[in-house]
């Protein structure tokens, strides 16, 4: 049985290159429909015809894809949606399955793999790329009040996670500076290395998470006295 599949992403590069790799399986998947951006995703449940799957790429987006999954998956779609990424973060990949999504499928995965996991997924499986499911439900059950410090459980050492917390909170990188008695340059370097842990690209993707986690809460700031 052939499966149609749809393919999504920021780019037609990385549509093509979906296409080219998919190409010489083209007995068993065939891509009938492509979306470039989150308002194309969100259209794709009234504009594609009989669809089976959705690979949604992740390419550029900071948030791992989850929202444009978590847009789509509302609308209550045909057909089942995989993510296909780079991001091996346990508490993207919780996300994503608590959203709804069929499949949590990482870019290393070979050709041959990945038209396997589209068949699986056509037919009613969940599917997660290698220990990232055992991984994700041993985060998610790991209790937050045993953690050495808010954060821990990210990755992040104490000083990241006190970067982090005070970042939610709205304060500038001087007022985290003074706060911590730190450096203007020190807190730019925690704020780097936070990033590339939590595999983002800038500081309102890192709010957003500490808000998720529950590290921080969404209310104003009091200014610093001096």
């Amino acid at each position: 049985m052939t499966i149609a599949v749809a393919l999504a992403n920021d780019s037609d590069l990385v549509i093509n290159g979906l296409r080219a790799m998919l190409a010489p399986y083209r007995d068993r998947v065939l891509v009938a429909a492509a979306a470039t951006g989150d308002p194309d995703v969100a259209a794709l449940p009234d504009e594609v015809g009989s669809v089976d799957v959705l690979l949604l790429d992740t390419f550029a987006r900071a948030d791992g894809g989850l929202n444009a999954a978590a847009m789509l998956l509302s609308q209550d779609p045909p057909f089942r949606v995989v993510i296909y990424t780079d991001s091996e973060a346990e508490r993207h990949v919780l996300k994503a399955l608590r959203l709804g999504v069929h499949g949590y499928i990482l870019k290393s995965t070979p050709a041959e793999a990945l038209v396997g996991v589209l068949e699986r997924v056509s037919l009613g499986e969940v599917v997660v790329s290698g220990d990232l499911a055992s991984r994700a439900a041993r985060f998610a059950a790991s209790p937050a009040e045993t953690e050495p410090w808010p954060g821990a459980r990210l990755g992040l050492t104490r000083r990241e996670s006190e970067v982090l917390v005070l970042a939610a909170e709205g304060r500038s990188n001087e007022e985290i500076a003074t706060k911590l008695y730190v450096g203007l340059e020190t807190v730019r370097s925690h704020l780097k290395h936070l990033y590339q842990k939590l595999g983002i690209n800038d500081r309102a993707a890192a709010v957003a998470i500490a808000w998720q986690e529950g590290l921080a809460v969404r209310e104003p700031v009091d200014r610093l006295d001096g």
